[in-house]
């Protein structure tokens, strides 16, 4: 076979991989040049740096995969990666695409709690207020998954500490005073109660 022909069909073969896997083909294929290499670039650190990755290199886009991976947790893990290495532009970039993708409440949730970690390093509040929002307007939808996965209880979640601290940093303490008596009824674990409460309250 001559090398013209065995590149036409190099071109023409199925595609495979983790993309095949998770029909991620298309939202690759739509993605710009740069955008592709940061990609492949956080799939290969995860590859080489995460022992417990269970796929190599050529699992990205080649060969018969089977995955336990979400459209959303599989872009959400190269964003972890991005974050970890310190990327934070190119991890919120894929946190973000991460969330337009199909997948659970629960998982919807852990990507808007590493979002709000990414803005408040630089203290971007307006983005920290969003995220909250978002993750707040989500809870009824996570919380028995959240519940199961604590052993029957609701953890701290923070995303409602930190909305607490905005609503009272912005002088609003009647909405603070109303989402703290929330985290009391729904039993989110907050230490603080009574401690936030009392301040809340002398204000």
């Amino acid at each position: 076979m001559g090398k013209a022909l065995k590149r036409i069909f190099r071109l023409f073969r199925e595609k495979g991989g983790l993309l095949r896997a998770l029909d991620l083909w298309g939202w690759y294929e739509g993605l710009d040049v740069i955008q592709q290499r940061e990609v492949k670039k956080y799939y290969s650190l995860k590859v080489v740096k995460d022992l417990s990755f269970p796929y190599k290199a050529e699992h990205f886009d080649s060969g018969e995969v089977k995955t336990s991976y979400t459209k959303r947790t599989f872009i959400a893990t190269l964003a972890q990666t991005a974050l970890l290495e310190g990327d934070f532009e190119v991890a919120e970039w894929l946190y973000t695409e991460a969330l337009k993708l199909e997948g659970s409440p629960y998982e919807a949730h852990l990507i808007l709690n590493d979002l709000i970690l990414l803005a408040r390093s630089p203290g971007d509040l307006l983005k920290m207020k969003l995220y909250c929002e978002e993750d707040l307007r989500l809870f009824p939808d996570y919380r028995e998954e959240l519940r199961k996965r604590h052993g029957g209880k609701l953890p701290r979640i923070n995303s409602f500490e930190l909305y607490l601290h905005l609503l009272e940093r912005e002088g609003r303490q009647k909405d603070a005073l109303s989402l703290l008596e929330f985290m009391r009824k729904e039993g989110i674990e907050f230490p603080h109660y009574e401690e936030v409460k009392n301040r809340l309250l002398s204000l």
